[in-house]
């Protein structure tokens, strides 16, 4: 009798990359969330929370930059076009919009994949100090804070102190 081999079911690894730059995005975001949360309520709120208050509030765009010109030709010629946006008259955000001037490469717009993303990127950051440390600066700053400086382990006494 043949032997049956059990088939992988879903999508085939690597067939869908999410974007670079999304993993310490989101983890950025969702940070920063938690942090006003944490400064109006005086509690701090629960990823599941703030990945929701993300969602409610649009959610995550990657947009793309350079020369708008460059990007409309170069989105004309992709099999998979960008999606395109207008910020808002109000300036609260964006709208999608067909002759938009914004171009966006990947939206989350779902708490329950934002989590997810948030779950992955907090596994990156918990297995790299050095991850961590970036990707906090990086929230330090876009609070408008001063960023830390990294210390250095301390490696013994340097050999030139005549001491022992």
């Amino acid at each position: 009798m043949d032997k049956i081999i059990p088939r992988r079911r879903g999508r085939p690894r690597g067939s869908r990359t999410v974007p670079r730059g999304v993993f310490e995005g989101v983890w950025v975001q969702v940070l920063i969330t938690r942090i006003n949360g944490r400064t109006r309520t005086g509690k701090t709120p629960s990823v599941p929370e703030a990945c929701q208050e993300i969602a409610d509030n649009g959610g995550i765009i990657s947009a793309i930059g350079g020369n708008l010109n460059a990007v409309v030709a170069a989105n004309a010629t992709r099999k998979k076009r960008w999606q395109r946006f207008r910020l808002r008259s109000d300036g609260s955000g964006l709208s999608p919009d067909a002759t938009g001037n914004v171009f966006v490469s990947h939206t989350i717009s779902d708490a329950g994949t934002l989590q997810a993303r948030y779950s992955e990127a907090n596994r990156i950051a918990k297995s790299d100090p050095r991850v961590r440390f970036a990707w906090m600066n990086l929230a330090r700053q876009m609070l408008g804070l001063t960023p830390k400086r990294q210390v250095l382990p301390f490696m013994g006494r340097r050999s030139g102190s005549g001491r022992v």
